[in-house]
Parts: C-alpha cells; structure tokens; sequence
C-alpha cells in the first residue's frame, strides 16, 4: 500500500473517515484512517510555517488537524510498530505545541479586535500581537526540521507496515471496543467535581477525545453517528470552548499584570480580568443551564445501545 500525498484540501480536511464498512478488516480501515490524518497535518503544516499572516486558519486547521492524528494514532496504535507509533507520538505532540500556543494569541488578538472599543485596546492588542510573532519561528522551524527529514516517507514507513491483529478483528468490533473505552472515560471525568475549573478542563479534554473517537469510528456504525450523537458531542465542546476561552485568556492577563506593571499596558490588562472573569461566570452557567443529569443520563443510554448492537444492525 502506497501514500498518495496529493487530495483536493477539502477532502484532505474532512472530520469523517469515508469509505470505511463494519465488516472491513481493521487493518484496513487503520490504514486508512492514518493515512488520511496525517496527510492532513502535513498538508497543512506548510501554509501555518509560511502563510499564518495572512489568515489565522492555518494554525487553527492545523492544530485541530494534529489532535485528530494523534487520536487516531492512539486508536489504532496496536496495529502498528510500537516505535515508530511513539517517534510519531512525539512529533505530533510538537506540532500540537507549537500551533496551540500561536492559536491561544490569535484568539487573543482576535477577541480584542471585534470589540466596539478595539482603538482604545490598540496597544494591549499590538503587545499580544509582538508575542505572537515570536511564537510564529517554532512553527516554522518544526517545518524545515520534518520536511528535512521527509515527513511523507516517514509517514508511509508507518502506515504501510499496518499488521493484522490476532484473530484479524473487523473494524465494527474494534470501534466498539474503542468507543466504549473512551465513552468510560468520559464519563468518569463527567463524575467529578464540575464546579472545579481544572476538573471541568479534564472533562472537557475527555469529551474532546469522545468527539475525535466518533468521528473515526463513524463508519462502523449507522448515521445517527453522523446526525444526532456526534451533535450533541459537538454541541457540548462548542460551550466548553467559550468557557476554555475566558479562562485562558484571564491565566494570560494574570500573567502578564505583573510584568506590565507601572505601564499603560496595566490598566487594560486589569480591565480585561475583570472582563474575563465575568465571561467565564457567565459562560460556566450556561454551560450547567445545557449540561443537565438528563442530558448526561440520556447520552450514556444511546453511546451504551451504540456500542452493543452488533455489526449486522449497524450495516443494514
């Protein structure tokens, strides 16, 4: 099996792994599925190390797009060899690194720009700005490092020594089995204490895994994947990102207070704590007002009815 690195972006892109079928051996829909996300990483690797001036997508695609590699690495990983899945492990989570501290700024910046007063923060906006430069050499830098040492052959030497595991598994038991593990995980972060913000961080990275899980294991199962389970996932990160926001912007600013002080930069930085604080109140409520006992009892029901009904229900 051979890696074609060249597919229209749109398709490169895409969360859905297309083509995949219950009954298909594992290891080919492993193959697969790799293949395609780290395809999508390389892809976009580029345009972030040399075009992130000119939109802030690139690093943003390319950080969602390397999370979504290392899940599907981490779900397919006993299908491959054990050290080149941890030498790619290791590369992804640099890349992962890199763009997520460039991403944290471009919010940052962004955030700032919408606001009604944006000319009055122009100074706040323009010492965020300065670190986000700073953090745009890495990027490149991990760039010319992975494209020295030719990112797509050490792909292929990767995916393409996919093996068949004992008992040569088809992909429906395998994205069961996988789906049940991390909806447990996700779970048990559901029970814990939700008020605490580092607790309710952990139960959103969980719920961040649940989201990439079903989105590569959708092909084992029949659409409600697609149209109503993989929603209401989305739905959930969607509020927990406002509130992952206010809260990383506010670590931000209280960092920076200290070093500002005696500065004009200090009265816009306290202003915006302020600011943060009441956003991130406000956002943690509407966050509970949605995230009720039903709705996570009702989640559980369907996830556990998704991952026993057997191959043949999910293929007719």
């Amino acid at each position: 099996m051979q890696l074609t690195l060249y597919e229209p972006m749109a398709k490169r892109t895409s969360k859905w792994i297309d083509g995949l079928s219950p009954e298909m051996r594992v290891s080919q829909a492993g193959y697969k599925t790799l293949r395609r996300r780290l395809r999508t990483v390389w892809s976009l690797l580029k345009p972030a190390a040399e075009r992130a001036d000119r939109s802030t997508e690139y690093v943003h695609q390319l950080r969602v797009a390397t999370r979504r590699a290392m899940a599907a690495l981490e779900g397919y990983a006993e299908l491959f060899p054990r050290r080149r899945v941890e030498k790619m492990s290791k590369c992804l989570n640099r890349v992962r690194r890199r763009a997520g501290e460039a991403r944290d700024y471009d919010v940052l910046v962004e955030r700032l720009s919408a606001r009604p007063e944006a000319e009055r923060l122009a100074p706040l906006i323009e010492a965020i700005g300065k670190r986000r430069r700073e953090v745009q050499a890495p990027i490149r830098e991990i760039y010319r490092k992975l494209k020295k040492r030719d990112f797509p052959h050490v792909t292929r030497k990767l995916v393409n020594q996919v093996h068949c595991p004992r008992g040569d598994a088809t992909f429906g038991r395998w994205a069961r089995i996988g789906t049940e593990r991390a909806a447990a995980a996700f779970f048990t972060a559901a029970a814990g204490n939700l008020d605490d913000l580092a607790e309710l961080h952990q139960f959103r990275i969980a719920g961040k895994h649940l989201r990439y899980v079903l989105e590569y294991f959708a092909g084992a199962f029949g659409p409600e994947v697609r149209t109503s389970l993989y929603p209401e996932v989305e739905r959930m990160q969607s509020l927990l990102g406002i509130v992952n926001d206010h809260g990383s912007a506010l670590a931000h600013y209280e960092t920076w207070r200290s070093e500002w002080e005696g500065s004009e930069l200090r009265a816009l930085v306290d202003e915006q704590i302020t600011l943060e604080r009441s956003g991130l109140d406000d956002a943690r409520r509407e966050f509970f007002r949605w995230w009720t006992p039903q709705r996570a009892s009702d989640l559980r029901d369907r996830l556990t009815v998704l991952v026993q009904r057997p191959d043949e229900e999910h293929a007719a």
